[in-house]
């Protein structure tokens, strides 16, 4: 009866939830087919009338099967708030545009530096939950694509995230995908040492790279890595004024 159950076990759609300024980001795994779509849309309404987000951002990465009626449940989802979008260019993505109305204006995402160029001011929302340690610099509120690379033993990692919060010594960047957020819990330690290489994007034509550290993660309620604070450690003098010109501009 064991393998029965792990392949009924495995048919279960699995649901990841995280919100990032104003957007609600619901990531499901699995097969997102009947009976599923209808009880999962009960849990969508609550997240909804608990959070009240002005945006959606449903990741389909990890859908391995949607039938009709996941497609209708995931366009009345992305509909229920006042912008909408999709992450994904996957057969599940591609069978929920298929779903959709002519000219409807809800975008497929496949990077996500499309999606935070799309929710730029969603994400960019204050967040009160962040810990308001003492600060060397003022901080503003924005919303920008982080690429984040580690060696480990001589193996290279790449993240990719969203920076929430920026200064002139260190940033505050939330990821918009739990695989991401997996693997930064096992690799990015506050305790280590080693620096990674950070690169972000101050405008489309405009990038930074630096060296910085992990100096606090942030737990969910189950433990799980929500939110890293990151100082720099090595800028070189003309990436230092770019960011210090762009910190003035939007102030």
């Amino acid at each position: 009866t064991l393998p029965t159950r792990r392949k009924k076990d495995s048919m279960i759609p699995k649901l990841f939830t995280r919100k990032i300024g104003s957007v609600e980001i619901l990531e499901l795994r699995g097969l997102f087919a009947d009976p599923w779509p209808g009880r999962m849309n009960e849990t969508f309404n609550k997240v909804f009338e608990q959070d009240k987000p002005s945006g959606v951002l449903l990741n389909l990465r990890e859908v391995e099967k949607i039938d009709h009626s996941g497609a209708e449940v995931i366009l009345k989802t992305a509909r229920r708030s006042g912008k909408g979008g999709i992450l994904g260019q996957n057969l599940s993505a591609y069978f929920v545009a298929e779903h959709m109305n002519p000219n409807e204006p809800i975008p497929i995402f496949e990077k996500e530096r499309e999606a935070i160029e799309f929710f730029k001011k969603e994400f960019a929302f204050p967040e009160e939950d962040i810990p308001q340690e003492r600060r060397s610099f003022p901080r503003l509120e924005t919303a920008m694509p982080l690429e984040l690379e580690y060696e480990d033993f001589g193996e290279s990692f790449f993240f990719e995230a969203v920076v929430t919060n920026l200064s002139e010594g260190g940033l505050y960047a939330y990821f918009l995908d739990s695989q991401t957020e997996e693997l930064a819990r096992r690799k990015l330690d506050p305790f280590d040492l080693k620096l990674l290489k950070l690169r972000f994007e101050l405008s489309e034509k405009e990038a930074v790279e630096v060296e910085g550290k992990v100096i606090r993660a942030s737990k969910d309620d189950f433990g799980l890595t929500q939110g890293i604070a990151m100082e720099f450690y090595s800028v070189r003098p003309e990436d230092g004024e770019r960011i210090s010109k762009f910190m003035k501009e939007k102030k």
